[in-house]
């Protein structure tokens, strides 16, 4: 015996079928929505307190802010750079930062981690085997493609590309081997997510490194080892200082509407991202739009909420780069260099 209820039910699919695809529409949005909610309350909230953290680049910058952040919040943290006199600077301000300096382990490595053997060497000096690693080592040199040589590319190589992915193998090597079930956090940069004049030296190394955390993020389900990716945008770091000696005037006329972050809030932004659970994490609103139209099959932040933000950067975001980022590339054609000097043609 069929229940009044359900024949109104079948009724109104009969009559309106179109109010009942938008309400199975709509009830699908929302149980997609609350699935990562109910998955992230299911997971354990990742806390920085008594974890081995192990940050690369952590002398200044984005490193620097966030290894203060962690040892704030009870984090034993080492840092990992080249400069020893930058390095004990910064090794006393996370010190002072400490939440319990009695209890917690501070310590710095001089190391060139773009060789695997540097990064080897780095990881065996760690007191213990770190559970957590955060690559923020990098930097950028600006400039035209058909003014910058190959050693400025071997740079963006080294720099950017090698450091991340020395660092990361020696680690996850030394997790796997302790049994250790741990964190990578690599960090690529918003200008990973599309490339911009004047970027060329930079971007395709920050775009590699999205390419390694997507890889990585699958292959070390095998071992519990987790893998985000942080895509921050202008940080006021003394990196940024240095990117304006060579940067193109029309890359910083497209800039020109840009306020850059401190190292702080990126670095706040970051641990926010990682301790929700977020593969691809971003520093600002806008770069969030970027990441939530050029996803992929990555995992998201909210299947509703990024739904709603893909459409909308597919809408913004081309008219963006047409009436503004094009056009003003366009503008600088004449100031554009026409020959390399010291080049001779054959």
């Amino acid at each position: 015996m069929s229940h009044p209820l359900l024949e109104k039910v079948r009724a109104a699919q009969q009559g309106n079928p179109l109010i009942y695809g938008l309400a199975f529409g709509i009830l699908l949005a929302v149980v997609l929505n609350i699935m990562p909610l109910l998955n992230a309350r299911a997971k354990k909230r990742w806390m920085p307190e008594r974890k081995n953290v192990l940050i690369t680049g952590g002398s200044q910058g984005l490193g620097l802010a966030l290894a203060e952040l962690l040892a704030s919040k009870g984090a034993n943290v080492t840092i990992v750079a080249r400069n020893v006199d930058k390095l004990e600077q910064a090794l006393e301000k996370i010190k002072k930062a400490s939440a319990s300096p009695k209890t917690q382990s501070h310590a710095y490595i001089s190391a060139d981690v773009s060789t695997f053997n540097g990064a080897k060497q780095a990881v065996k000096k760690c007191s213990q085997v770190p559970d957590t690693l955060f690559c923020c080592a990098g930097g950028a040199k600006p400039g035209h493609f058909l003014e910058q040589e190959e050693q400025d590319f071997e740079m963006g190589l080294k720099m950017d590309y090698w450091t991340a992915l020395a660092s990361t193998h020696a680690t996850a090597r030394a997790m796997r081997e302790a049994g250790v079930e741990g964190k990578i956090v690599l960090v690529s940069s918003l200008v990973g997510l599309f490339g911009l004049v004047g970027y060329s030296q930079y971007a395709p190394m920050k775009y590699a490194i999205r390419g390694l955390a997507e890889t990585l993020r699958s292959e070390f389900l095998l071992y519990n080892i987790t893998v985000h990716c942080y895509f921050p945008a202008t940080i006021l770091s003394p990196g940024f200082e240095t990117e304006q000696l060579t940067k193109p005037h029309v890359l910083k006329e497209i800039e020109k509407s840009d306020v850059p972050q401190t190292p702080a809030v990126c670095a706040a932004r970051l641990l926010q991202g990682v301790q929700k659970g977020h593969f691809f994490i971003t520093s600002d609103w806008q770069t969030d739009l970027f990441r939530a139209a050029t996803g992929g099959v990555a995992p998201g932040n909210g299947c509703f909420m990024d739904f709603c933000k893909s459409r909308l950067g597919r809408i913004a975001l081309p008219i963006w780069r047409i009436f503004e980022a094009d056009a003003i590339v366009k503008k600088h054609r004449t100031e554009a260099p026409t020959s390399t000097p010291g080049a001779s043609s054959s």
